[in-house]
Order: structure tokens, then C-alpha cells, then sequence
């Protein structure tokens, strides 16, 4: 009876165990996943498919005509010593769970503690979806969503 009571427990952790680790390092679920160029749903999601194509990001031009001529901004930004080129992403606003869905970054909202504890490489899994952002290179500390986790990424 003893045996059969440890061999019941030890099953019972195993069991608890492999839960843990599928919910913890999962990826996301009901979401939309671009694989090899094209959007597959995975589950169920709660949004229709991305508009645009699935790994492919936008090549901003790196000359000042060619930038303005679709619209871009053309100025230094950041730490870096010579302009650049940054448009307006037509992505913008839609709701995603990896950057891989967006022109530019998908974005999430993070307090500033979490913030803090995402600079230190803390993950939120709280956070299921994001947006994708405004322009095609956002600067700054912000957070981000990456297979369906919230991260903060700091870009000069």
C-alpha cells in the first residue's frame, strides 16, 4: 500500500511538473504564427489574420529623395551621428503578439516597475497582446511582445 501511495505521488509531481513547464514556456495561444512567410493560425484567435506579409519587414531607403518620396522622415535620431530615414508604419494600431506581425515593433503597455523589473530581464506572461507600432523605428526603453511574452528592449 506504501508503494503504491509514493509510486501515485511521485506520478502526481511529474504530472504538475510537466504542466508548469508547457504554461511557462509555451508559446502563445489563439494567435496567429508566421511560419516560413506565411500567417497559420494557432487555436483559435480572437483577431482576424495580419493584413501584411509574416517576415518580411520594411527596407527603409538610406537616401534623403528616395525617403521623402514615400513619405518618410529623414533626420538624426537617437545617439546615432547621421541621418536616417523613418516612416509611418501602415500597420500601425493592429493588435499583435509578436514583432514578427508588425512592420515596426508590437508594442505593450508596461508600468514604470515593470519597466524596471524588464530592464533587469524579467518576462511578463500577464500580457497577452500588444500593438503594433506608429513608426517603423521607435526608439527608447519600451516593452515589446515576443511569442506572446512581454519583454522591454532599449533602443539607442
Amino acid at each position: 500500500m506504501v508503494l503504491i501511495k509514493k509510486i501515485f505521488i511521485t506520478v502526481f509531481i511529474l504530472f504538475c511538473c510537466l504542466l508548469f513547464i508547457r504554461f511557462a514556456f509555451g508559446g502563445p495561444e489563439d494567435s496567429w504564427i508566421c511560419d516560413k512567410g506565411v500567417w497559420v493560425k494557432h487555436g483559435k484567435p480572437s483577431y482576424s489574420k495580419p493584413e501584411d506579409p509574416c517576415g518580411k519587414k520594411i527596407k527603409l531607403p538610406r537616401i534623403k529623395d528616395d525617403c521623402l518620396k514615400i513619405g518618410g522622415v529623414w533626420k538624426k535620431r537617437g545617439i546615432d551621428t547621421i541621418e536616417s530615414c523613418n516612416i509611418k508604419a501602415t500597420d500601425r494600431g493592429n493588435i499583435c503578439h509578436d514583432s514578427s506581425e508588425c512592420q515596426g515593433m508590437c508594442q505593450v503597455d508596461l508600468t514604470r516597475e515593470e519597466l524596471s523589473q524588464g530592464m533587469r530581464g524579467k518576462l511578463f506572461s500577464n500580457k497577452k497582446y500588444g500593438q503594433c507600432s506608429v513608426w517603423v523605428v521607435e526608439l527608447g526603453c519600451r516593452g515589446i511582445m515576443k511569442e506572446g511574452k512581454a519583454q522591454v528592449i532599449c533602443i539607442d
